[in-house]
């Protein structure tokens, strides 16, 4: 059975899929840096991880992220 509301949500579900890939590809070439930091920072204090421990680099990814947006 054709239900025409279930097309075209199927249709803008699409669209937005493809306005997110496109938005995290753009934030991912731009904070490429950012995300390097912050992803070295946790990966090297693994074993010692707690709140806020790499706070600076976060902060630097989310500004990085939200200018980006």
């Amino acid at each position: 059975m054709f239900c025409p509301l279930s097309f075209s949500n199927a249709g803008m579900k699409e669209k937005n899929s493809s306005a997110t890939a496109s938005t995290l590809g753009r934030i991912l070439a731009t904070c490429s840096k950012q995300a390097k930091d912050y992803g070295s920072c946790v990966a090297s204090k693994v074993h010692e991880i707690e709140k806020d421990l790499c706070l600076k680099e976060f902060l630097a990814l989310k500004n990085c992220m939200q200018h980006t947006v």
